[in-house]
């Protein structure tokens, strides 16, 4: 059985206890036969966005309690951006519809000078060895559902993971360890 994930997200089931990845909502990057990338939207660091454009010297154009993203285990200190899909840099990758994911310095700095409203900074990435994600799909920890921009930028995070079950028609509260829809 192939899967393709990208565009898309996974959607961690209660199973799936992990703490990396618990109740997790991930944004698929890339995924093909050497392995997949993702990056986790619903896991706020207590470090505001604020702080991180600040020590770049650059002025963050969000608002002022947005805070930075866990966006995976792998690479902790590697900064990602989720972005409107209107911008365009030379490593800039489209995620879909209205979603971009970009890593430059010139990517943060241009976005943050236009005070780009859709941006989205998240430090580290969820990454799987060729067929791992295909075998933890096929176990049930995942889901797979559609990506939107609505979902990366609009919807409240600590609501995602809910949401996100309710958008592929399924009630968080009847999941086996879905505890009464616990977000």
């Amino acid at each position: 059985m192939k899967f393709t994930t990208a565009p898309g997200v996974l959607v961690a089931m209660p199973q799936l206890l992990d703490p990396h990845f618990e109740r997790s909502v991930v944004v698929m990057v890339e995924h093909d036969h050497r392995g997949a990338v993702g990056l986790i939207v619903n896991q706020p660091i207590d470090h505001p966005c604020a702080a991180v454009c600040g020590e770049l010297g650059l002025p963050w154009p969000g608002p002022t309690d947005a805070q930075l993203l866990r966006g995976g285990p792998v690479e902790p200190q590697g900064l990602w951006m989720l972005h409107d899909d209107g911008w365009g840099f030379e490593e800039t990758m489209r995620v879909c519809p209205g979603v971009a994911v970009s890593r430059s310095r010139e990517a943060i700095g241009r976005m943050t000078a236009a005070r780009e409203a859709r941006l989205s900074l998240l430090v580290g990435y969820a990454g799987w060895g060729g067929g791992q994600l295909e075998r933890e799909i096929l176990e049930g920890s995942w889901l797979v559902a559609p990506c939107s921009a609505e979902l990366v930028f609009e919807w409240p995070r600590a609501e995602v993971w809910s949401l996100a079950l309710r958008s592929l028609g399924v009630d968080p509260a009847h999941l086996v360890g879905g505890q009464g829809g616990l977000q």
